[in-house]
C-alpha cells in the first residue's frame, strides 16, 4: 500500500502539516502568554497616560475613556492625597467600609511601591499590576491600576482550546485537500501507466498526449512517444529481417529444387547420347550426337548462370554498383553480339538511337536485360522478318524498346510470361533453346534499378520495353 507514489505523498504532506502545526502549537504554548502579559502591561502604560492627560479631580464613573480601559478587563482604584477616593472600578456598589481597606491595602500600606510621574509595573502570581503618583496642579493622585491573572488564564485557557481546534481543523482540511492534490497529480500518471500497458499490448503502436496539466508530465508523455516510435522502428527492422531470412530461406530452397528439377532433363539427354556415342558407327551421326552434347551443356550453363544471378539479386547477395552510363553504347555494343544469329536466321535488326542518352546502371546487368529482350524476340520473330531496337529519350526518364514480327502474346498470359521457367508452349525456335528464365531474369534487373517494365502487343508483333530514371550528363562526367 505505501509503495504507491499517492500514498507516500499523502503520508509525507500529512507529516509535514502536523510537524508545522505541531511545531505552531508548541510556540503558542509556550509564548503566547508572556506575549499576552505583555500586551496587558501595554495597556496598563496606555491607560497611565491616559490619565496623566486628564483632570483628575473631575474623573466619573462614566468617563469614556476609563470605561474602554475597563472593557478590556483593568481596574482602577485612584484617590488623592488625603488618601480619599476619587474612582475605583466595581461591578456592584460596596460600602465605605470594604472602599477603605481597599485604599489601605493598595495604596496606604504599599506607598514604598509608588513613584511620582512614573509607572511601576509588576508581574506578580496573581495580578499585573502598575502604579504611579501622577502631580497635577500642586496636589498628588495616587494611581492603581491592575488586572487579575484568574481572569487572563480563564481567557488564555479559551483562546489556547480553540486554537487546539483550529489546529485539528487544518490538519484535517490539510489532509483532505493533501489526497485530492495526490489524486491530481497521480490520475496522469496512472492514466500515462494505462496508456503504456496498452501500447504493449498493441505492439507500441500508440501515441500518448503530450497535453499534460504538470509540465514534467508533458516531458515524460514526450518521452514515452519518442520511446515508443523507437520500439517500432525496432519491431519493424526485425519483423523486416526475419522476412528477408525467411526469404532467403526459401530462396535457397527454392534455387536448389529448380536446379536440381531443370538439370534433370538436359543431363538425361546427355547421358542417354553418351551411351549411344558407343554403340554407334556412323561417323555423321555421332558428330550429331557430339554437337547436340556441346548444346545442351551450354544451356546448361547458361541456365545455372542465369539462375545464380536472379538468386544472388533477389537474395540481397548482390550489390547494385551502378555507374554513369552512356546507354546508346551499351545497347549498340549488345546487338553486335547477334549478328552472325540473326544473318543465319534471315532476320533484319533496325537500330534508332537519341543523339545521347545517359543513366545510371549497372552495365552487367543492364546489357544482360537487352540481350534477353534480343534472345526472346529472335525466338519468336517469323522467318524472314524484323526486329526493332529503339531506345527513346524523356524529359525524366529513357526507354529502351525490342520490337519484333511475330506472333502477338495471349493477354492470358501477361503476368505468366515473366515467371521463373515459364516458356508457354515454345521450346526451341530459331536455333535458341529457351530455359523460362530470361524474363524472369530482366524483371529482377529492372526492379533492382527502381525502373518499370513490360511488353505492348502490336498488329504484326510485341513490343518488349524498360523505362530507367533519366541523368543529365555534366561536365565533371565527360
Amino acid at each position: 500500500m505505501f509503495k504507491t507514489i499517492k500514498s507516500k505523498m499523502i503520508i509525507m504532506q500529512t507529516l509535514m502539516i502536523f510537524s508545522i502545526l505541531g511545531i505552531l502549537f508548541v510556540a503558542f504554548s509556550a509564548f503566547s502568554e508572556e506575549y499576552y502579559f505583555n500586551r496587558k502591561m501595554h495597556v496598563i502604560k496606555k491607560a497611565f497616560n491616559y490619565l496623566t492627560e486628564q483632570d483628575i479631580r473631575h474623573i466619573s464613573y462614566k468617563d469614556k475613556g476609563i470605561m474602554s480601559f475597563e472593557e478590556q478587563k483593568l481596574r482602577f482604584i485612584i484617590c488623592d492625597e488625603n488618601f480619599e477616593l476619587i474612582h475605583v472600578t466595581t461591578k456592584k456598589q460596596k460600602n465605605k467600609k470594604v472602599l477603605n481597606a481597599k485604599i489601605k491595602n493598595q495604596v496606604i500600606d504599599k506607598m514604598d511601591r509608588y513613584k511620582l510621574n512614573e509607572l511601576k509595573m509588576r508581574n506578580g502570581p496573581g495580578k499585573i499590576s502598575g502604579r504611579a503618583i501622577i502631580s497635577q496642579d500642586g496636589h498628588q493622585y495616587y494611581v492603581y491600576i491592575y488586572e487579575l491573572k484568574t481572569n487572563m488564564k480563564i481567557h488564555f485557557s479559551y483562546y489556547t482550546l480553540f486554537f487546539g481546534m483550529v489546529i485539528i481543523v487544518v490538519a484535517i482540511v490539510g489532509i483532505i485537500v493533501s489526497i485530492i492534490i495526490s489524486n491530481m497529480i497521480c490520475k496522469p500518471i496512472k492514466q500515462i501507466e494505462a496508456n503504456t500497458r496498452e501500447a504493449v499490448n498493441n505492439n507500441y503502436n500508440i501515441n500518448i498526449s503530450e497535453e499534460q496539466e504538470f509540465l514534467e508530465l508533458s516531458g515524460l508523455a514526450e518521452s514515452i512517444n519518442k520511446m515508443m516510435v523507437k520500439i517500432r522502428e525496432q519491431i519493424e527492422s526485425l519483423e523486416e529481417e526475419i522476412q528477408r531470412k525467411t526469404n532467403a530461406e526459401n530462396l535457397r530452397r527454392q534455387f536448389v529444387n529448380n536446379v536440381s528439377h531443370e538439370m534433370k532433363t538436359p543431363l538425361a539427354i546427355i547421358s542417354n547420347q553418351v551411351e549411344m556415342l558407343e554403340i554407334l558407327q556412323d561417323e555423321n551421326k555421332k558428330k550429331e550426337y557430339y554437337q547436340s552434347i556441346i548444346e545442351e551443356t551450354e544451356h546448361m550453363s547458361q541456365m545455372i548462370n542465369d539462375m545464380i544471378i536472379i538468386y544472388s539479386i533477389q537474395n540481397d547477395e548482390e550489390n547494385l554498383k551502378v555507374s554513369y552510363s552512356d546507354i546508346i553504347e551499351l545497347v549498340e555494343f549488345t546487338c553486335r553480339d547477334y549478328d552472325k544469329l540473326l544473318e543465319i536466321n534471315n532476320i533484319a535488326i533496325h537500330e534508332d538511337y537519341p543523339k545521347e542518352c545517359f543513366a545510371q546502371v549497372n552495365e552487367k546487368f543492364f546489357t544482360q536485360a537487352v540481350s534477353n529482350y534480343i534472345t526472346n524476340a529472335i525466338k519468336h520473330c517469323k522467318d524472314n522478318g524484323n526486329i526493332f531496337v529503339r531506345l527513346l529519350s524523356f524529359e525524366d526518364n529513357i526507354r529502351v524498346e525490342v520490337e519484333n514480327d511475330g506472333t502477338p502474346i495471349d493477354v492470358r498470359k501477361k503476368d505468366n510470361i515473366w515467371d521463373m521457367f515459364y516458356q508457354g508452349n515454345d521450346g526451341n525456335l530459331n536455333g535458341q533453346k529457351g530455359s523460362g528464365l530470361g524474363l524472369h531474369l530482366v524483371k529482377s534487373i529492372v526492379e533492382m534499378h527502381n525502373g518499370k517494365y513490360g511488353f505492348e502487343n502490336k498488329e504484326n508483333g510485341v513490343v518488349f520495353y524498360i523505362e530507367l530514371p533519366k541523368v543529365q550528363k555534366t561536365d565533371s562526367q565527360g
